[in-house]
């Protein structure tokens, strides 16, 4: 285990410490955390990614923050805030961007792979440069470009056939890259580029690999770069505003020893400034793209231990709550990490251990031979560090497990950046097949059927019971009067909503109101409000109200059912995730009670609309 007391340095966050009562970041302790927002959970040091934000910013004249390292808008909007611009691969990542409020002046987008509408989502965005990957791509944005009326500025990405990283699938500047242009390539493609009147060559674009530790490969690059501006200027007259060197620069992860920053830096703009003035070039605009070197170092993976078993072999195998799904890159490509416990320290002697995934694969193994001065038991808090770059960018649904939640942590604070990744996100996706049958059968005693006149001053005493609990919907005091109700149960059904109620003995135990919006753009969709009095929780009637209503919004062709729950009534979601509800937000603090404000969790379920056929969209019957 490191060090207690100070920075535990190495690949930790610079805010991490192991003490007595075990590792703590940014002045919080990990079994807090995990307490609070589960495991598997990856931890941000904020003010650590601030500084290495900083850190770029001071060191080079145009750094742009690489998005593919780790995305989420609460990062996009951080490192904007701190000076850096973004790059991004897709256009989900530019969407990313735009949607966190950064404007396309400050992008660039690079990829090997642009789809037409990618590049129009560019251009229309009035992204700052394309990094063109090959001729054809000049060819394809150039209408894109004519036909929004502007003259697009562009990189063209070059392979500079320097390649470097810590592992093959990573090196990108080596002969036989998919990315970028062979040299031979490139001074036909600079004059096309004159040529096309809505794209703009502004200079050239390498990238040598990731996870590189060492300056040299980048200066063998830049001389690459020099020489080719070189001839480019003599055979073409075409001469660089930008030069961009990529990224990759390498962080610690185990006994690695990170790039120096402060020695690459200024290495690396001379070589640039004083190669292109000894060639007789016009000296450029120099980008980087840092992403790893940002994020890598400044996150934490907690895991809760499962099982721990002895092999045959003699060996330990300890099972996490986590694994291949949230962290591919130990199989994908052999990747270590540094590993601890993160509980209080026990007097137990040292252990070797590998740590292996829940999933089902063998090579579910997250760290081999993993030295420990402490046995590891079920229960216990595991930390892996230097887990900010490429996990959660890349992380999946194996075995349909949720991505984990991701948390910064500053000065004794955390906020969630991404909340975890459950079930209903999942079933977000479903196109088909949702079941909208009330599950078991209710119990006797009760039945559902649509108000009548005669049920309202049962129905308004019910009513009443449940808004003096005050935590399960929005009503408090009961306004409404018997004649009121009265007037709206003689027609409980029509085209326009449904009234239903549950009535055991003549009384009434619950009631569901569901009403089509009556605007024309949105008449497709209706809303629930239900209750259920206390007695009578549990006992099937909350499934029989929704069956009916539900039944209701099949008949009447509605598309879309729409609700909102308070998040601490865990019973009635359940329930409607059973019916095919699935999460699409949450309003913060929008219900202001007696007691407080509470979130509400917005649901829904998409029913599809019907086809000539009386079909539902994907086959359902409609009803």
């Amino acid at each position: 285990m490191p060090k207690s007391g100070a920075g535990a340095g190495g690949p930790w966050p610079a805010s991490t410490r192991f003490g007595p009562r075990g590792l703590s970041i940014g002045g919080i302790l990990a079994e807090d955390l995990a307490a609070r927002y589960g495991t598997p959970l990856l931890v941000a040091d904020e003010e650590y990614v601030r500084e290495r934000c900083r850190a770029f910013a001071r060191l080079f004249p145009h750094p742009l923050y690489a998005v593919k390292a780790f995305t989420s808008r609460a990062m996009i909007r951080l490192v904007a805030d701190e000076g850096l611009n973004l790059l991004v691969a897709t256009g989900g990542e530019l969407h990313a961007c735009l949607s966190a409020g950064i404007p396309g002046e400050r992008i660039a987008f690079h990829g090997n792979n642009k789809s037409d509408d990618e590049l129009r989502l560019a251009v229309s965005s009035a992204v700052w440069l394309v990094n063109v990957d090959n001729p054809a791509e000049l060819e394809r944005l150039d209408p894109i470009a004519r036909a929004a009326g502007v003259v697009q500025p562009v990189l063209l990405r070059v392979i500079p056939g320097v390649g470097a990283g810590a592992h093959e699938a990573i090196r990108t500047g080596a002969a036989g890259t998919k990315f970028g242009m062979p040299l031979s390539v490139v001074p036909g493609a600079v004059r096309r580029a004159m040529d096309l009147p809505n794209v703009h060559p502004a200079g050239i674009h390498a990238h040598i690999g990731s996870q590189v530790l060492e300056p040299d490969p980048y200066l063998a690059a830049v001389d690459v770069v020099l020489d080719l501006l070189e001839r480019l200027k003599r055979d073409t007259g075409f001469e660089a505003d930008v030069v961009d060197v990529g990224g990759g620069f390498g962080v610690s992860y185990t006994d690695e020893r990170p790039l120096e920053l402060d020695r690459l830096a200024p290495a690396l703009l001379a070589r640039i400034r004083d190669g292109a003035a000894r060639r007789g070039l016009r000296i450029p605009h120099t980008l980087v793209e840092p992403g790893r070197s940002v994020v890598g170092s400044a996150m934490v993976s907690l895991y809760r231990v499962g099982t721990v078993k002895e092999t045959p072999e003699g060996g330990t195998l300890v099972a996490v709550d986590g694994g291949m799904a949230d962290n591919i890159r130990p199989m994908l490509y052999g990747a270590r990490y540094t590993v601890a416990v993160a509980g209080p320290p026990r007097d137990s002697g040292p252990v070797e251990i590998d740590v292996v995934g829940r999933h089902c694969e063998s090579g579910d193994v997250l760290a081999r031979d993993v030295k420990l001065s402490q046995d590891v038991r079920p229960g216990d808090l595991m930390a892996f560090a230097g887990t900010g770059a490429y996990t959660y960018s890349m992380a999946g649904n194996y075995n349909r497990a949720g991505r984990p939640a991701v948390v910064a942590v500053r000065e004794g604070q955390s906020r969630v950046w991404l909340r975890r990744e459950d079930d209903a996100d999942l079933d977000r996706l479903e196109a088909s097949g949702l079941s909208f049958q009330s599950g078991p059968p209710p119990v006797e005693g009760f039945e559902v059927r649509p108000a009548r006149p005669g049920d309202a001053r049962s129905f308004l005493q019910a009513f009443r019971s449940v808004a003096a609990e005050r935590r399960f919907i929005q009503t408090e005091e009961v306004s409404q009067t018997a004649r009121q109700v009265r007037r709206r149960f003689r027609r409980p059904v029509t085209e326009e909503g449904a009234h239903l109620v549950a009535v055991a003995g003549g009384v009434v135990v619950g009631s569901i109101s569901i009403r089509r919006d009556p605007y024309p753009a949105t008449r497709h969709t209706a809303s629930i409000g239900m209750f259920v009095t206390s007695a009578w929780r549990g006992r099937g009637v909350g499934s029989a109200l929704m069956g009916g209503a539900m039944r209701w919004a099949r008949d009447a062709g509605v598309e879309r059912v729409d609700l909102s729950v308070y998040p601490h009534n865990q019973a009635a979601i359940a329930l409607y995730r059973a019916f095919g509800f699935v999460e699409e937000g949450r309003l913060i603090r929008h219900a202001k009670k007696s007691y407080g404000y509470e979130d509400e969790i917005l649901m829904a379920v998409w029913l599809g609309s019907r086809s000539a056929g009386g079909e539902r969209e994907g086959g359902e019957p409609a009803g």
